[in-house]
């Protein structure tokens, strides 16, 4: 439960209570109806836990997914590569791409058809929501690389930024009209649901048997401190949604990547990651970078 429901009046949670009641079997409907993450990403996330695995082991996984196969080789052999020749294998690509890149694909292309979606009421231009998703897991996972303090697995961190705004996809369907485009604040998603974002979140992430160490880091997002033994990746996971929405990831028609970013604001954060706050502009600039070059991989 988030903080913000925790203060709320007996009044006030006795009528979202109501509401999740009355609501709860359309919700549970809903959640079966809705897209599941690919299996692609749950064996690139159970790889990544290996302690020996080479290429071939993530090739077999692409090759049972002919649209990562065909963006894969379509990005092998674009003019950004240089290649001299025709490139028409999946090795072939991964070597000419790198292993960093073919799995910014997979991860873009196996999310499309869960997070390639249009609201009525939040706000994600275009394809935002879906940029915003994989902006936040791409700095997510960048912060936690660099954390001299390991507080999740860099892949499990991916893929909790990938999903933490999971629960939007159903609570816009319940939001009223009245309520302003990019408005919604988490009262709201309360008053209209029973419920806001992340416990929804929580529901589906359980439905499709997603590892604790993920959930309970992405349904605490927006209140690190209650949960528990998950407070270190929540902590890096409100950090990296902040920062995205501060540079418009997704949520506005144009990133600003130039916007500084204040330290000061994310104290517990950096504590709980090892870093320091000299160290996060160099963290930064290679966030910047990978943002800047997921944009053309979504633009692709």
């Amino acid at each position: 439960m988030s903080a913000e429901r925790e203060g709320m009046t007996m009044t006030e949670t006795t009528t979202d209570l109501e509401t999740a009641d009355r609501i709860r079997p359309e919700i549970a409907a809903r959640i079966d109806k809705l897209p599941s993450l690919s299996n692609v990403v749950g064996d690139f996330l159970k790889l990544s836990t290996e302690e020996f695995v080479t290429a071939k082991d993530f090739e077999k996984v692409i090759c049972r997914d002919q649209a990562l196969v065909a963006r894969l080789l379509k990005t092998a052999n674009s003019g950004k590569y240089g290649k001299s020749r025709s490139i028409n294998s999946i090795s072939e690509a991964m070597v000419l791409i790198g292993l960093d890149n073919m799995k910014r694909i997979v991860y873009a292309v196996s999310s499309e058809g869960l997070l390639r979606q249009a609201f009525k009421v939040y706000h994600y231009p275009g394809h935002g929501f879906w940029m915003h998703s994989l902006g936040v897991a791409t700095t997510c996972r960048t912060l936690v690389e660099a954390a001299p303090t390991r507080v999740m697995d860099p892949e499990a961190s991916f893929v909790t930024g990938l999903i933490h705004d999971v629960g939007k996809l159903i609570i816009d369907d319940f939001l009223p009209d009245t309520i302003g485009r990019g408005k919604v604040e988490l009262a709201d998603e309360e008053a209209a649901a029973g419920m806001d974002h992340a416990d929804l979140g929580a529901h589906i992430m359980a439905s499709w048997n997603i590892p604790e160490a993920i959930s309970g880091a992405a349904c605490w997002h927006h209140d690190p401190d209650g949960a528990g033994d998950h407070r270190p990746g929540a902590l890096a996971l409100a950090m990296s949604d902040s920062i995205c929405n501060l540079w418009g990831v997704g949520t506005d028609e144009f990133m600003n990547l130039g916007e500084d970013v204040d330290p000061t604001q994310y104290g517990e954060a950096l504590e709980a990651l090892g870093i320091s706050a000299a160290g996060l502009e160099s963290i930064l600039f290679d966030v910047r970078q990978r943002l800047v070059g997921l944009e053309e991989l979504l633009g692709d």
